[in-house]
């Protein structure tokens, strides 16, 4: 498995395939977006939103059927620890996930004081998503 930087020739890929999850729209300029590919098929996504001064969401997480329970997404998620460096990292994943995310070492933490950015994405996920979210903090 390959893990790399997003470039403009997977925009369409990867719109495409949060289009489908209904996933908010990525901006390549703004994100910080890895690739995991197998034998040069691309297979999986994962994104470091900011979100204010020192922080930034990681999030967009997504593996082709196909792949899944192959450590894929485990590996995208180090991939975009270790990319985010001294910064906060926060996530908002599905509840049914947050194993996954704990096993990278996010904590469950509640909705208080948190970046205004990371508060929107909160309130975009009740409105929007029919899957229960939870909010963690690395």
């Amino acid at each position: 498995m390959l893990l790399r930087t997003a470039t403009p020739d997977d925009a369409g890929w990867i719109e495409e395939q949060y289009k489908k999850v209904h996933f908010i729209p990525s901006d390549l300029e703004r994100d910080m977006i890895v690739v995991a590919e197998v034998e040069g098929e691309r297979v999986g996504i994962g994104r470091l939103v900011p979100a204010g001064e020192g922080a930034c969401e990681l999030g967009g997480m997504f593996v082709a059927d196909a792949y899944r329970s192959r450590g894929i997404a485990h590996a995208i998620v180090e991939e975009l620890i270790r990319r985010a460096g001294d910064r906060d990292v926060y996530c908002i994943p599905f509840a049914d996930l947050e194993t996954l995310y704990a096993a990278a070492g996010f904590r469950r933490i509640e909705a208080i004081n948190v970046p205004e950015k990371i508060q929107e994405k909160l309130d975009w996920c009740a409105r929007e998503i029919d899957r229960a979210v939870v909010l963690m903090k690395l």
